[in-house]
């Protein structure tokens, strides 16, 4: 530029690169609240499907295995040759593997978010039906007992015991029994509530922003909080029923069982933040502290889903089995803290479940039409299908534990495992260091995650 125009002692010859605002702190929790999600209701039934010592060796061994994992595609992403600012790992995988692995870590991600509606939209099936009946009866004035609401019961032996219709602890005349069932034919959780749900959360998925949602993350750390905090409350309560010896005891305790997977594929979503701890990372304030605080954070959550699933295994005074894969499910309609609970995460969730939307939208239109709003018409059709296959698993497959396992399984082998590691290895032999020992590690890994991921199909029965 001319100087008439402007001085040249006016014109920055040097740019210096602002670093980010991001405490520790604030990344290491950023990074424990995005993993700690649904898989704390089901850990301590994981547990129990893979034997109480496997189980907390395995919660171990696969946070050491997806922090390894998490922090190779930090350093891939700090290798990478592109001048791009923003980068994701996706951009990494074509750059070193081909379009074809950038596909893959594509795919893995939108079905993470998938896999994710699903158990929330079940959840909220779930948490709104048992809401919904405890506040009728009391709103009928039925009599209901609170004596023994805290104790926990067994859905799989009686599959009516958690509901508070049809518990002895309530008297009830012959209209009521009539209105009671005419209650339960119009409010069933697996054939009417997973499509009434819809008239509430279709509204807000249609928002081209996710703002106002993102403000109510809070409400994920509340209820993670009372959940622990409420798991203490009942292991007190209930003391502690643990018997090693005898194996005809309903408290008997496997210290291993071969349906072990399970665990193993829930752990893989359980701890997978792959596809966004490079953006949760980026604003760092000292660059230098992220691989200290991305331990840290694996520490905390590893630490926070054995303590949920051990305190409540212990202390579950019912034959293990009994255990489900929400263990909300264990506790009577007629717990008040249990109702205070499903309200908590109904609110919670549903804030949650608009933002997954709008991830998947973003990823999915930006990639197939290049832009995040094609119209109004290729985003509600877009929202339909995905509530139509929310529906479709919460009516013939309500079983969180196995869609957690089973997308777990799959992205944790594609993503979070297979991906970066040939990445790394791609990196070395470009740069000329690639050995045979950091091959043969390597490879183990990839093979533990496809192990991992039939295993899944192998445990169907």
């Amino acid at each position: 530029m001319p100087d008439h125009v402007v001085p040249g002692v006016f014109i920055i010859t040097e740019i210096t690169q602002i670093q980010g605002s991001q405490s520790s702190l604030v990344t290491i929790f950023s990074l424990w609240n995005t993993m700690m999600g649904t898989s704390l209701l089901s850990m301590p039934w994981a547990i129990n499907q893979a034997g109480f010592t496997c189980g907390i060796i395995l919660l171990l061994a696969s946070a050491a295995l997806m922090l390894y994992t998490s922090y190779r595609i930090l350093h891939a992403v700090k290798c990478t040759k592109s001048t791009n600012e923003v980068i994701e790992f996706s951009d990494v995988c074509k750059e070193y593997l081909g379009r074809w692995a950038e596909v893959i870590a594509f795919v893995s991600s939108l079905l993470t978010l998938l896999g994710g509606m699903i158990v929330y939209w079940i959840l909220l099936s779930n948490f709104l039906y048992n809401v919904v009946t405890f506040i009728y009866h009391h709103a009928q004035g039925d009599e209901v007992s609170t004596k023994g609401s805290s104790d926990p019961i067994c859905p799989s032996k009686s599959p009516h015991a958690n509901h508070s219709h049809t518990s002895p602890n309530i008297s009830m005349t012959t209209s009521d029994h009539s209105h009671d069932a005419t209650f339960s034919r119009w409010w069933d959780e697996q054939k009417t509530v997973p499509i009434m749900l819809v008239v509430v959360v279709l509204p807000l998925i249609n928002f081209k922003s996710p703002t106002f949602f993102t403000k109510f993350n809070a409400l994920g750390t509340i209820s993670v909080t009372y959940l622990v905090c409420f798991a203490m409350k009942n292991a007190i309560s209930w003391g502690i029923h643990l018997d090693f010896h005898d194996s005809t005891s309903p408290v008997y305790v496997h210290e291993f069982k071969s349906t072990f997977p399970i665990i193993t594929g829930i752990s893989a979503l359980a701890y997978f933040v792959h596809n966004c701890v490079s953006a949760i990372t980026r604003l760092q304030r000292h660059p230098e502290n992220t691989v200290r605080d991305l331990i840290i954070a694996y520490a905390l959550v590893a630490l926070t889903y054995i303590y949920m699933g051990v305190i409540v295994y212990i202390s579950f005074g019912l034959d293990k089995n009994c255990l489900e894969d929400n263990f909300l499910n264990n506790l009577k309609d007629t717990n008040v803290m249990a109702f205070v609970a499903r309200i908590g995460l109904f609110f919670q969730m549903l804030c949650v479940f608009p933002l997954l939307v709008f991830i998947f939208r973003l990823q999915f239109m930006n990639s197939l039409f290049g832009s995040i709003w094609p119209s109004l018409t290729h985003v509600l059709v877009l929202n339909l299908v995905l509530i139509g296959v929310c529906i479709i698993f919460a009516v013939f497959l309500p079983h969180i534990g196995k869609i957690i396992g089973f997308v777990g399984a799959f992205c944790g082998f594609s993503y979070a495992i297979a991906l970066p590691c040939l990445v790394y290895m791609k990196i070395r032999y470009e740069k000329g260091t690639l050995t045979l020992p950091i091959i043969i590690f390597h490879s183990i890994l990839i093979v533990i995650g496809l192990a991992n991921f039939i295993g899944q199909f192998l445990l169907l029965g």
